[in-house]
């Protein structure tokens, strides 16, 4: 994998976001990552498109290597701004986009506030939920229990190990899970690793994301293929169908077997989805 050039592009609220761009004469395709992830995570199933694609990683506000405020808000339109800073900055035509979960969902998004910038997007289990007055039971129980995620281990070695061991991110291919806990860890003094994304933040996510996005579904005017894990059953996987149909462009592929982080788990099996979805012959 060629190492990216990066660069940051001002945003509102003294966000700097971090833009990973690959370069090629392929076309322009920005990667989203989810909630608590990094956009670098991606690259394993970059590698294996070659150059039809040039790929532009995004990482959102309190993610990877963007540059945060420690009071920064999650709202829809904030993220969305993240990525419309992108589209401004690069000039984005017609361009492809790529997202997994909240990254799915903020892209979906950002095409009605940027229209034309998006030809396509493939987006897996995006987080776009009718939203509640009332939280869904166990909703709360999540919430907080993200704020006390483990943050720091001894070595990026150690926190690799932990998550590749248990539910639910053994789920990722270990090339990814490796690209995640390099590039989602911050080196502290004493020889720790710290994730970029703070539990508090990740948590703050969570509660503040699910607002507006159901409703502007019917807008969306790009064709949007949701991609959704057969085995899985929470509410992202039951949801996507729904968004899908809810889409006036929208359509769907089941990954068998698979959960939350599926697109994650097969990097053949995804890299010829995308190849498959944006390149028409």
């Amino acid at each position: 994998m060629p190492k990216p050039e990066t660069r940051f592009i001002s945003s509102q609220d003294g966000v700097e976001v971090a833009v990973h761009d690959y370069g090629g004469l392929g076309h322009p395709t920005l990667f989203v990552h989810g909630t608590g992830l990094v956009s670098r995570m991606w690259e394993p199933i970059i590698s294996e498109l070659g150059s039809d694609f040039r790929a532009i990683c995004v990482d959102l506000r309190a993610h990877g290597a963007t540059v945060s405020p420690s009071n920064v808000n999650f709202f829809e339109h904030r993220m969305v701004a993240d990525l419309t800073a992108v589209v401004d900055a690069f000039d984005l035509r017609d361009a492809w986009v790529v997202g997994h979960s909240m990254g799915g969902a903020t892209s979906i998004l950002t095409s009605l506030e940027r229209p034309g910038a998006f030809q396509r997007a493939w987006v897996y289990e995006p987080i776009i939920f009718e939203r509640e007055d009332d939280r869904p039971e166990g909703a709360f129980d999540f919430v907080e229990a993200t704020k006390h995620r483990r943050s720091v281990f001894p070595s990026r070695r150690d926190a690799l190990e932990r998550y590749g061991s248990r539910p639910p991110l053994n789920e990722i291919h270990p090339d990814c899970l490796e690209a995640y806990v390099h590039h989602g860890f911050i080196d502290q003094p004493d020889g720790s690793v710290k994730l970029a994304c703070d539990p508090l933040l990740e948590s703050r996510a969570f509660e503040q994301f699910l607002q507006e996005g159901w409703d502007r579904l019917p807008l969306v005017e790009i064709e949007v293929r949701v991609a959704y894990g057969g085995g899985g059953s929470d509410r992202t996987s039951t949801a996507s169908p729904g968004i899908a149909e809810r889409l006036p462009s929208g359509s769907v592929e089941v990954f068998e077997g698979s959960d939350h982080f599926g697109c994650f788990t097969s990097l053949e099996h995804t890299a010829t989805s995308l190849r498959d979805w944006f390149i028409q012959t």
